[in-house]
């Protein structure tokens, strides 16, 4: 896969272990923190459910991939949603994860796939903050808020820096951040909302999902509560509840730039969304605008662009 070289099994314990003591040793998380990067991706089939309908992420880094030939570096994998796309594409990805399931589940859907799509993927189990990888990529990847799994500063300065070693010097590392609407954040804490009821896509039980959030100003974390509670059909809880916990560090725009400058990066382009839209951090004098929620970033060693990258759009 042109000069990207990487295992494509996960590392043995030993090796996982030596990584995790010395991150463990060097960045000071929380155990909200670190269970918030952890929870939400240990039900890989229920992810895939509730995240169907997203799209919009997967066509933009579909158009920017058509630009960038060569082998891509798509970070915080998950279950293929976004390397499998590229694949069938016609470009090579490496994909890379630290969910076990969720790796397992990307492997689920490499196996059903063509061998010639198959064979355009690599899979690696590794963590964001050591990246296990030499080599040249053209474009670098982290959709769905990868980002924000990180909270410490030196954590996300190191992963920028991973990032700024392997991509080639007029490469690409495109990302995207959840900056939510401070309406929304005004809601009050740890008061659950979204009250809604499905049925888990494997086990078929009824479950009731509410959410609730609360914010830690000091480490500018966002921790978000979600609860499924099993339910009978009159919507009556019927057994024990589970709560999911998922961590954000909130990234505004000055301190994205910030932590990029201090990586060797420079933002290229930016858009409050998938289509182009104008990033907008707060409302206009009359309050008719709404705050961009989705922070689109394009980055790299070079020169700023003049506009959005040009490229053909594609399906998920």
């Amino acid at each position: 896969m042109a000069s990207a070289v990487a295992e494509s099994r996960p590392p043995d314990s030993k090796t996982i272990a030596s990584v995790a003591i010395s991150m463990r040793g060097s960045i000071s998380i929380t155990d909200a923190e670190r269970a918030g990067a952890i929870e939400p991706f240990k039900d890989a089939a229920l992810y895939d459910w509730e995240y169907r309908h997203r799209r919009q992420d997967v066509a933009f880094y579909r158009m920017l991939a058509n630009e960038r030939p060569g082998p891509i570096l798509d970070l915080g994998c998950g279950t293929g949603r976004l390397t499998l796309p590229l694949a069938r594409d016609g470009h090579h990805v490496v994909g890379l994860d630290a969910a076990p399931a969720m790796l397992a589940r990307a492997r689920m859907r490499l196996r059903r796939a063509s061998r010639i799509v198959s064979g355009r993927c690599l899979l690696v189990r590794a963590d964001l903050r050591a990246l296990p990888l030499v080599g040249y990529f053209p474009l670098a990847i982290a959709a769905f808020h990868t980002v924000q799994h990180l909270v410490d500063d030196r954590d996300l300065v190191s992963l920028f820096r991973n990032v700024r070693r392997l991509i080639e010097p007029d490469g690409w590392f495109a990302f995207d951040v959840f900056f939510p609407d401070p309406r929304w954040l005004a809601r009050p804490s740890n008061r659950e909302f979204d009250r809604t009821t499905f049925r888990h896509p494997t086990t078929g039980q009824r479950l009731a999902y509410t959410a609730a959030h609360r914010l830690d100003e000091t480490r500018r974390a966002l921790h978000m509560m979600f609860r499924y509670r099993p339910v009978g059909d009159d919507g009556l809880s019927i057994g024990r509840s589970r709560t999911v916990r998922l961590c954000h560090r909130q990234l505004p725009p000055r301190d994205v730039k910030a932590l990029l400058r201090r990586s060797g990066l420079k933002i290229l382009a930016r858009w409050g969304g998938f289509n182009g839209e104008p990033l907008t951090e707060d409302r206009d004098a009359l309050g008719s605008a709404r705050p961009s929620e989705q922070h689109v970033y394009l980055t790299g060693p070079g020169r700023p662009l003049g506009g959005r990258p040009r490229g053909r759009r594609g399906g998920g």
